[in-house]
């Protein structure tokens, strides 16, 4: 009778147990690290003057956990030197759980690290490259990017207007 017991016990804590754990299963990422998705990150210099900039990141499960309460920033590398920022979802962690790890945004403006607006998007002044950082995002201190995570490179020696210029891998350091 002591052992029916004990095993009607475990059976009804288990069935008790499976949607919890099968609702964990559900919301796993697909995605193995955080990355910049290359193959729709781009930007767009239309003739007017005006800019378009799409970017996306794929979060893994553990980061998403990790980085609960902390802002995806991307930093935009202009071929003058200049480093605009970008936001992407107020936190990481329940923002990127809802979105499937997968984190989208689009704006027509960068900001500085101060959060003023700035466009230095032109012909002759295009991202070089992309990074794709964790860290806070404040009004009164603007960003403070904490970890970097990937980064993406655009290799064009030139821009047109109204064409989709996208992001790929960076090209490997040479050591000598």
């Amino acid at each position: 009778m002591r052992q029916f017991i004990q095993t009607v016990t475990f059976v009804f804590l288990v069935s008790g147990m499976s949607p919890l754990a099968d609702a964990q299963l559900r919301n796993m990422s697909q995605y193995d690290w955080d990355r910049i998705n290359t193959e729709q990150t781009r930007f767009i210099l239309h003739d007017t003057g005006e800019a378009e900039y799409f970017w996306v990141s794929e979060w893994n499960h553990s980061t998403a956990y990790a980085a609960d309460g902390k802002s995806a920033i991307v930093v935009w590398h202009f071929k003058d030197g200049t480093k605009a920022y970008s936001e992407q979802g107020n936190g990481i962690g329940e923002f990127g759980k809802t979105r499937g790890y997968l984190i989208s945004d689009t704006s027509s403006h960068l900001e500085d690290i101060h959060r003023n607006s700035i466009q230095p998007l032109s012909l002759d002044n295009y991202p070089v490259m992309i990074e794709l950082w964790i860290g806070e995002i404040e009004e009164s201190t603007g960003y403070n990017p904490e970890a970097k995570g990937d980064e993406a490179c655009f290799t064009e020696t030139a821009i047109e207007s109204n064409i989709s210029y996208y992001f790929s891998g960076c090209p490997a350091e040479e050591y000598e």
